[in-house]
């Protein structure tokens, strides 16, 4: 465990019981690298992407592999974990748990990349995978770990782990490489070992530039104040949904696709240029629109690329000016943009000890919509897990079965967006949170099927996805098999050994086991039943005695209100 510091807001705090160091390098340090790898800056870099890296959906073991589960700065993921070290909190620490649990998509035979304790037990747990393990641990990011090793090897010797995967890349040069996002640097690792193999293109389980770069956001929902201001307001007796729509064709995705989106009312906030007055502004006028255009009394601030649901502030008072202004200040304290859309009043469907929001998720798995979709397991607003289910069980959970199918059409006509036109972008993951909710004001008691954040990267579900895979396997059959994941809250000694002890064994017509753990941080568990709805309770169950018995700090069950 590293004993370092980091600074924040000019605060000094301690960082410790992370896996890896708090270092990052630098814009200016990635401009330096990427000019002694390749030849050219990040914006060079950036060029040569679009030719030498190409967007490859394969389900997984359908062709060779190499796992690098590294944390993405494009997600902020070191802010994230860094804000909550400000407020006290216990972080996630995505640098370590993303690259254990990233080993859990490797099949027979893949390179898994990776550095840590929690690693290397998730390689041992996974068996016949081949660990490409990086000694680096100073920087948070895998990715510039592998950087910092790439421009200090001499091109004769290179680092170990570096050759490993140049050489993984010559024998088999259909090699995928499955990843979280391609960052910048990241950008700039992968072209290297595409130019150090020697082949014309690296293949990736990962999107196209401009769908990660442009359009993977909450803001591609939404237009800004600026355009909405511009569209006439509605008539007295006028549909919401006519109105809904007009402010969807004024916004960069329809413009760009010619495709209506199912979507909330609500407006994006630009935070570059903008300085407090502006976004004072900005905030205000968007509460006002929602207020006078909809004629709704509550607000849901989000920003526009935050991990996991985390920073949303739900039930803002749209008529409330202070509380307005304090969202403004929210948002001046990083450089990413942020949306106010109306607060939802989900539907609900409660099993013991929980009460699910209806807001499912549908996915494209491999370049193509996938079969089924997920419910999501929350603890407020942040996604702790995910249970599968599909349109002949959907009804259990209180969703409709035409609704489950709009959700459904919903992704299909965002991957057709990113098809069509006789283009590809090269949309081959990712996934897209539904609200199945009432919003009130001119919706009144209407149930609306609304998309409210894109995921168009590596997501959740793909973890709920590869254990009913599992579980299939080992359970013999596909049909009368699902699935539940759910994000846990191990123990300080609570290590991936001691977790899968505590889960213990399947009974005869289930399956269950334990992903990953990083002690002390983060971990996922996984059961599989006969039916979503058991497969559900059994996860929170699960949790729930793993609490009871010490391996974990909390159990969503036992802080749940009870039913009477």
């Amino acid at each position: 465990m590293q004993e370092q510091t980091v600074v924040h807001r000019g605060r000094t705090l301690a960082w410790e019981g992370f896996c890896m160091g708090p270092e990052l390098l630098s814009r200016a340090e990635l401009e330096d690298v990427s000019r002694r790898l390749l030849g050219v800056g990040l914006a060079g870099a950036e060029a040569a992407a679009d030719t030498e890296l190409r967007p490859f959906g394969a389900e997984r073991g359908q062709v060779p592999a190499i796992v690098l589960g590294t944390a993405s700065a494009l997600k902020g993921c070191f802010e994230a974990d860094v804000a909550q070290l400000a407020l006290g909190r216990s972080p996630d620490d995505f640098s370590a748990y993303m690259e254990a649990r990233s080993v859990y998509l490797a099949a027979p035979g893949d390179l898994v990349v990776g550095r840590g304790e929690p690693w290397r037990q998730a390689v041992a747990a996974a068996g016949k995978v081949v660990a490409v393990e990086v000694a680096e641990t100073r920087f948070y990011y895998l990715s510039h770990a592998l950087l910092t090793l790439a421009v200090t090897s001499p091109p004769e010797r290179l680092a170990a782990p570096l050759d490993t995967l140049v050489r993984q890349l010559r024998q088999a040069p259909g090699t995928v490489v499955r990843l979280f996002a391609v960052d910048p640097e990241t950008r700039v690792l992968l072209l290297w070992l595409k130019r150090a193999a020697g082949l014309p293109e690296l293949r990736l389980d990962a999107n196209g530039p401009e769908i990660a770069e442009r359009w993977n956001r909450k803001t591609t929902l939404y237009p800004t104040v600026e355009q909405a201001v511009e569209v006439p307001g509605p008539g007295v007796d006028d549909d919401p949904r006519t109105l809904l729509d007009a402010e969807a064709e004024v916004t960069p995705f329809h413009r760009e696709f010619g495709v209506l989106l199912p979507r909330l009312p609500g407006y994006s906030l630009t935070r570059r240029g903008s300085d407090e007055a502006l976004m004072r502004a900005q905030v205000r006028t968007a509460a006002t629109l929602l207020r006078e255009r909809y004629g709704l009394e509550l607000g849901c601030f989000k920003p526009a690329e935050a991990l996991t649901g985390s920073r949303i502030r739900m039930g803002v008072p749209l008529d409330d000016v202070p509380a307005l202004n304090a969202l403004a200040r929210q948002a001046m304290e990083t450089e990413e943009d942020y949306v106010l859309e109306a607060h939802t009043h989900y539907g609900r469907h409660r099993v013991p000890g929980y009460e699910f929001i209806l807001a499912p998720s549908a996915h494209v798995v491999a370049g193509r919509p996938a079969e089924g979709g997920t419910v999501q397991i929350t603890r407020g607003s942040v996604w702790e897990g995910s249970v599968y289910v599909d349109e002949d069980t959907c009804a259990r959970f209180g969703i409709a079965p035409d609704r489950f199918r709009a959700v459904r059409a919903g992704v299909a006509a965002l991957h057709g967006a990113f098809q069509g036109a006789g283009r590809d972008l090269g949309f081959v993951k990712g996934g897209v949170d539904f609200a199945l909710a009432r919003l009130g004001g001119r919706f009144g008691e209407r149930q609306v099927v609304a998309m409210q954040d894109l995921n168009l990267s590596s997501n959740g579900a793909e973890y709920v996805r590869a254990f009913l895979a599992e579980s299939r396997e080992a359970l013999g059959r596909r049909e009368g098999v699902y699935a539940a994941t759910k994000v846990v809250r191990p123990a300080a000694e609570t290590d991936l050994k001691r977790l899968e002890d505590g889960v213990g064994q399947p009974g005869p017509d289930g399956w269950r086991r334990a992903i990953t753990s990083v002690a002390g941080r983060w971990g996922l568990i996984g059961v599989a039943a006969p039916c979503p709805l058991r497969a559900a309770e059994e996860v929170l169950e699960l949790e729930q005695r793993l609490h009871r018995a010490g391996l974990l700090r909390t159990s969503l069950r036992d802080e749940s209100v009870q039913p009477g």
